[in-house]
């Protein structure tokens, strides 16, 4: 005579929920062993310790520092002289080089 299939499926989730029942206890009891160290490690710093800390005074904010201003350039340059506009420089080509080589690749 077989079993209704119902019944054995039972059977099968009342197996299942009475080991996941047997791990959720081992797991409560490996936590609270772990707790219980835990704290017995905490006690024993704390009573290691001994000697309250005492507070340091606030210490005050430093002042902060002004910026040198940067010294004069010790060779004035003459009145009518004028700067060289800013330039890139591309690997020691020159600018005019460097525009020809960009149009022989197809650079617009």
């Amino acid at each position: 005579m077989s079993l209704p299939l119902g019944h054995d499926q039972d059977e099968t989730q009342r197996q299942a929920d009475k080991q996941a029942n047997v791990m959720k206890d081992q797991l409560r009891k490996e936590v609270a062993l772990w707790s219980a160290g835990r704290d017995d490690a905490s006690a024993r710093l704390v009573a290691d310790v001994g000697v309250p800390a005492t507070p340091r005074p606030a210490a005050l904010p430093a002042k902060r520092k002004s910026r040198a201003k940067p010294a004069a350039s010790p060779t004035p340059q003459p009145a009518g002289a004028t700067k060289k506009p800013f330039s890139m420089s591309f690997d020691g080509v020159t600018d005019a080089e460097h525009i020809r080589y960009l149009i022989a690749r197809g650079a617009r």
